[in-house]
């Protein structure tokens, strides 16, 4: 059921197919209105209210897979497991809008490139074609950690529970990206609870990745400890796609720099494809001994 619910959510991620109350996850907006309709915070420690945020639907969502035993229950919990899927594999869109971009960087449009992309990666400000390009790619690989690595991850390991768990910290971890001064302290530790939970799947896209290369270097990234205060997905996605795949230095001329830059994104959303596919055979073969369900 895992890997059918998966693959099912992830070819049908297109805009008109799965209804915008699911693709933009109003639902879950709904929820934490409703929720901070309780007034709860001010009241009680920030954790203690990002917990019951976060662990009264999980307990549901638990008690379905869990407790409750029949068929019935089984496909209740295969639909729900595609809403929730289907609320945040979002890959597919992302690579829509990232079109765009890819033009205007092959017309050699460097500032309409980064006006661009800043809308959808949120990066800092770059002081080179290179940094951007450099950017660009990290933060693409930590978009795609988010919707799609992470919350794949999060769904084998603890099921639709995990699922809930990601999908709520990650709203409002997407809420303090566009407004973080206004974020409550609650609303902040999500945030800070979001780097740990898509810190643990860069990891193992890390090791996926040295795995792929054979590459020793990448490994260690993914195994290495980083500072508190960095950001993991980030530093790990960053080092370990420089480990793997070495690039060198761009060339000077703006044709050359248009097309080696097309040409590395294209390597990094193959190696996320690749990636994918082999989390799925991993998926397959611990379903065929029955170890995931």
């Amino acid at each position: 059921m895992t890997l059918i619910s998966i693959l099912i959510s992830y070819f049908a991620m297109r805009e008109s197919v799965i209804p915008s109350v699911i693709r933009e996850r109003r639902w879950a907006t709904t929820y934490l209105a409703a929720y901070e309709g309780i007034g709860l915070e001010g009241k009680a420690h920030p954790a203690l209210v990002y917990g019951v945020y976060v662990l009264i639907p999980m307990f549901f969502a638990w008690y379905l897979a869990v407790i409750l035993d029949g068929w019935l229950f089984v496909v209740l919990d295969f639909v729900l497991a595609l809403f929730l899927l289907c609320s945040v594999l979002t890959a597919r869109r992302l690579n829509s809008d990232f079109q765009p971009f890819l033009k205007r960087w092959q017309q050699q449009e460097w500032q309409a490139a980064y006006q661009y992309g800043a809308k959808i990666f949120n990066f800092s400000k770059t002081i080179s074609v290179g940094d951007l390009l450099s950017q660009t790619i990290t933060h693409y690989l930590i978009r795609m950690n988010q919707y799609l690595f992470a919350p794949v991850l999060w769904y084998v390991v603890f099921g639709t529970a995990g699922l809930v768990l990601y999908i709520l910290t990650f709203v409002i971890a997407q809420m303090n990206e566009t407004d973080e001064d206004s974020a409550s302290p609650w609303k902040k530790l999500a945030g800070e609870f979001m780097y740990a939970l898509e810190g643990v799947s860069a990891r193992v896209m890390a090791m996926s990745i040295a795995l792929l290369f054979m590459n020793n270097k990448a490994l260690a990234v993914a195994l290495r400890r980083f500072r508190v205060t960095d950001r993991e997905a980030e530093i790990v996605l960053k080092l370990a796609i420089k480990m793997a795949l070495d690039f060198k230095e761009l060339p000077e001329e703006n044709e050359a720099i248009a097309s080696e830059g097309i040409r590395r994104i294209h390597v990094v959303q193959d190696l996320c494809t690749n990636v994918f596919v082999l989390w799925l055979l991993v998926i397959a073969f611990f379903t065929l001994v029955g170890w995931v369900f």
